[in-house]
């Protein structure tokens, strides 16, 4: 299962997250969507990104990449897993989404999150992990890449 990150706004595709599930995992996709604001542009990039791999995709979402991530598996059967970092389902694009019929997925969201409120995660349906955390969930890294191990061994071992 390949492993894809997809990053926020405000971030770029190669940052502390993707770097540490670089070092855990080897190879990590992740697509250049950097100064792209645009939804449906961002998610042109991310296909065209993955269009020439096999697949299948275990995506690591950050805020408005968490969104991404959503909106890339309603399109793309090879997604059969979502890991979303205080995804940025608040938003007006996000209405329609919801936990319904996803792949295997959690929801890593800060309590102390002062861009993407907690309570659009709570609200949202999907397996929801709250941590002591901001925005950018740095101090809870460890937890997000043992996150990523658990469901990449899943899919390999299903029960």
């Amino acid at each position: 299962m390949q492993i894809v990150f997809l990053h926020g706004l405000e971030t770029g595709p190669h940052g502390s997250k993707y770097q540490a599930l670089k070092q855990m995992f080897g190879e990590v996709i992740s697509p250049d969507c950097e100064g792209v604001k645009d939804p449906q542009q961002r998610l042109t990039i991310i296909q065209q990104t993955l269009s020439e791999q096999a697949g299948p995709f275990l995506v690591v979402g950050s805020s408005a990449g968490g969104l991404m991530a959503l909106l890339l598996q309603r399109e793309d059967p090879r997604v059969k897993g979502l890991v979303l970092c205080a995804p940025a389902i608040h938003t007006e694009i996000a209405e329609s989404l919801t936990a319904e019929g996803l792949p295997e997925t959690v929801i890593i969201h800060g309590l102390s999150d002062d861009v993407v409120p907690i309570e659009s995660s709570r609200v949202f349906g999907a397996p929801l992990v709250e941590v002591d955390d901001g925005h950018r969930l740095n101090a809870s890294l460890p937890l997000i890449l043992r996150l990523v191990f658990e469901m990449k061994l899943k899919a390999q071992f299903p029960a």
